[in-house]
């Protein structure tokens, strides 16, 4: 089992990301718009792109993941940025984004590097990692495809919903559990 005080510095973080990716997930499943608004899911993305910043700064002031926190808050940084750029754009609805679903294919490939990292890490409780990591890797990719026209938006709503849940939720969640009912963490 990893420290169990890593969760006070994961969990909180976590939770407004999944916030992030449910706002976004509900907003692609509604193409016509009917009951979402991109500015509204916009203002979400950007607050909480912006809060990611000091929290993972103060992460690596303090070490707070002791060997991992340089691994862990350099993914975290990738996708803060992802947030606030995504936020911005949603904000002040800027298209075409091409460039910016190639960033996040980018993204998506780098995250799957940081997968196989934890594939390969000693300890099978990584193997959960990992499968977050390939739903991100997924997750990311066809939000960029999706910035350059080439799949659904009601596809990239169903990812983006699953991910929120699989990817976030559900890690706060253990992630916030007394020591020893962390589950795989």
């Amino acid at each position: 089992m990893a420290d169990p005080t890593i969760g006070k510095w994961i969990a909180p973080i976590i939770y407004l990301g999944a916030a992030v990716l449910l706002a976004n997930g509900l907003l692609h499943l509604d193409p016509e718009r009917k009951k979402s608004n991109e500015r509204v899911v916009g203002v979400i993305t950007l607050t909480v792109g912006l809060m990611w910043w000091p929290f993972l700064i103060a992460m690596m002031v303090v070490q707070g993941l002791g060997s991992l926190t340089n691994f862990v808050t350099g993914l975290a940084g990738m996708y803060a940025f992802a947030f606030t750029a995504l936020g911005v754009c949603e904000i002040w609805d800027i298209k075409p984004r091409r460039q910016l679903g190639a960033v996040f294919i980018l993204i998506g490939w780098l995250t799957l590097a940081y997968g196989v990292y934890w594939l390969v890490y000693p300890t099978p409780k990584w193997i959960y990692h990992f499968s977050i990591a390939f739903v991100w890797f997924v997750a990311m990719n066809i939000a960029g495809f999706f910035m350059n026209g080439k799949v659904s938006e009601k596809l990239l709503g169903y990812v983006v919903t699953f991910a929120a849940l699989y990817t976030f939720a559900i890690p706060a969640i253990l992630w916030s559990m007394p020591p020893g009912h962390q589950g795989p963490f």
